[in-house]
């Protein structure tokens, strides 16, 4: 069971990275492969070197309008805020570039937690390093690489591709947005949430994950909308999803991969969708949503409202019912594992039904060869499972739900 977070005098959280390992050095020895722990003990190793480094930069340059600032910066590089800014340029008719950078943001999202599951290194240990964080949550996942930059430079290098190339806008306004991308990097650095190794791995991950999408998305693109697109997007996903590494820690990664991918999948059928529905097409486009400059201020104010209301409502509305008949439909997976495989740090115990919930699933000789151990009470829980179609459906109901109450009540443009 994770540590509780403790505070210091300043209200920072601080806690030792390596008390939120459950796992013994022998189990990742029985775990893993010989090229997985050379890798995860070459992280590990420099991220406690550079732990006194980290800890001597906040030292010196630490300062209330500094934390507000990088505590800012990281909340524009969070999943809320992409979950939140996304949706409207589908809204505005933006299509395959909007399909595009949101593969980008969120696949971002799965690259990062699948490397940060098969390193499985820890954070900055705090003490000595100050994290500085509005969602303390951040801080049971593992450090390698940083996500937060991996999706800052991969968005920040697919939108530099389309703004040079493509719109020829001034090199003035890519700088621009290229300072708001250092400032999110940097502060992940100065909040003490990772270490220079965690960022330098996101960013080479980001810029090898958009420079794939600027030459290859337009091919994927098309074969999603084929004819057969769903079949080929559904395929993805359950390989994707199949191949998360097991860790032996119960870290959350995996939770926000299943969810950036489930929304990539929804994405995928939703305008597979659309694209069938030719009398939603008043542009003449049947990959976008229909948009264009004649409509009102208001009449775009209400398509944004509307998006708004029926985004938030599947999400908040679908969820007791979708985690009730996944349940019913789904088997328990955990039943498989006995309470006997869980380990003493839970404080679940006094029942297989709690243990089966809440516990850490023991790196026993039968579970490793079975792949049930660590992230895998995460990975199979009947909430975690409920999330596929619950975020699939939140991009089906953006391009089809949405579009067909623009078309009922005379929001979509003139021509």
């Amino acid at each position: 069971m994770p540590p509780h977070f403790q505070l210091d005098e300043d209200n920072d959280i601080i806690h030792d990275a390596e008390a939120f390992s459950l796992a013994t050095e022998s189990a990742y020895q029985a775990a893993y492969s010989p090229l997985r722990l050379y890798l995860r003990q070459l992280v590990v190793d420099k991220v406690k070197r550079e732990n006194p480094k980290l800890a001597a930069i906040q030292h010196r340059y630490r300062s209330p309008g500094l934390d507000r600032l990088f505590m800012f910066s990281g909340m524009l590089g969070n999943h809320s805020f992409f979950m939140i800014a996304l949706p409207f340029l589908h809204t505005f008719g933006m299509g395959a570039f909007a399909r595009g950078l949101t593969f980008v943001v969120l696949w971002s999202i799965y690259f990062s937690g699948f490397v940060k599951d098969y390193i499985s290194a820890p954070r900055p240990a705090s003490p000595p390093v100050v994290q500085i964080t509005r969602s303390p949550a951040h801080t049971l996942e593992y450090g390698f690489p940083s996500t937060h930059t991996t999706y800052a430079v991969a968005t920040i290098v697919y939108i530099s591709h389309f703004m040079l190339n493509v719109w020829h806008i001034s090199t003035v306004w890519v700088g621009l947005m290229w300072i708001c991308g250092v400032t999110i990097v940097v502060g992940r650095i100065y909040c003490g949430l990772h270490s220079f190794i965690d960022v330098v791995g996101g960013i080479v991950i980001g810029i090898i994950e958009a420079l794939c999408f600027v030459f290859f998305f337009d091919r994927l693109d098309a074969l999603m909308l084929s004819t057969a697109g769903p079949l080929y997007s559904i395929a993805i996903f359950y390989f994707a999803m199949s191949s998360i590494p097991r860790s032996l820690d119960p870290c959350p990664c995996c939770i926000d991969s299943f969810c950036a991918t489930s929304v990539t999948l929804g994405l995928s059928i939703g305008y597979w969708i659309h694209a069938r529905l030719p009398f939603l097409w008043h542009t003449g486009q049947s990959d976008a949503i229909s948009w264009d400059s004649s409509l009102t201020l208001t009449q775009n104010a209400l398509r944004c409202l509307i998006t708004i209301v029926l985004v938030v409502a599947w999400k908040v509305g679908s969820k007791p019912f979708i985690v009730s008949m996944v349940k019913y439909l789904v088997p328990d997976y955990l039943s498989q594992v006995s309470s006997e495989e869980c380990s003493d740090d839970s404080s679940a115990k006094d029942s297989d039904s709690d243990c089966k919930q809440d516990c850490y699933v023991a790196p026993t000789a039968s579970n490793i060869k079975n792949r049930r151990y660590g992230s895998y009470a995460l990975m199979v829980s009947h909430e975690n499972l409920a999330r596929i179609p619950i975020y699939s459906g939140i991009p089906i109901t953006m391009c089809v739900v949405s579009p067909l109450l623009f078309y009922m009540f005379g929001l979509m443009p003139s021509s």
